[in-house]
């Protein structure tokens, strides 16, 4: 396989998820500006689904296509953390004007970021195998399709998933962030 231009193999699959959440973010708060009602609504939630799903499952995307041009491991984890990295850059600015600079850096480890993190993780594992799986197919190179990190990083989203998510409904997992709170800024 023939290693693509930075731009191909890298800008370009990061950049399909972040540009589509930039656009979705700006669609959807700024939808109150539309008249109609019922518009509104329709465009507010079309909107939010697609800002949902570029930052959750963009990896989805940009994985697999820049794996196809050939960039290297490193490159294809970074280009998949583009985006949940710039979404939650956004989120700690975006409360800063209520909250010191302290509070602001720990609000960007909360439980929502802490998942996207760990489920990019999980996503990146799953398309590693799965392009591991159809490129052995294509006969291009036997290689080896099952290894341990990629089955550590699926096994730590699941994890993740089950503390961050499913663990009392979450409320546990939120005492503790909360209990880490008020240990440093009280």
């Amino acid at each position: 396989m023939q290693k693509a231009t930075f731009l191909k193999r890298f800008v370009i699959p990061a950049g399909i998820p972040l540009l589509t959440m930039i656009v979705m973010s700006l669609i959807y708060h700024n939808s109150w500006r539309i008249r109609s009602d019922a518009l509104q609504q329709i465009v507010a939630h079309i909107s939010a689904v697609l800002l949902f799903v570029s930052i959750g499952f963009g990896m989805f995307v940009t994985y697999p296509m820049a794996f196809r041009r050939g960039a290297s491991v490193g490159e294809r984890i970074i280009a998949c953390l583009v985006t949940p990295l710039v979404w939650n850059i956004k989120e700690v600015v975006r409360v800063s004007e209520f909250f010191t600079f302290g509070e602001c850096l720990y609000y960007g480890l909360n439980q929502i970021f802490v998942l996207s993190v760990f489920g990019a993780f999980a996503e990146m594992g799953l398309c590693e195998l799965i392009c591991r799986w159809r490129k052995c197919m294509r006969a291009e190179e036997p290689i080896k399709i099952v290894t341990p990190l990629p089955l550590v990083a699926i096994c730590s989203g699941i994890a993740a998933f089950y503390v961050i998510l499913l663990w009392g409904l979450g409320v546990h997992f939120f005492y503790v962030y909360i209990e880490g709170y008020k240990a440093l800024f009280h």
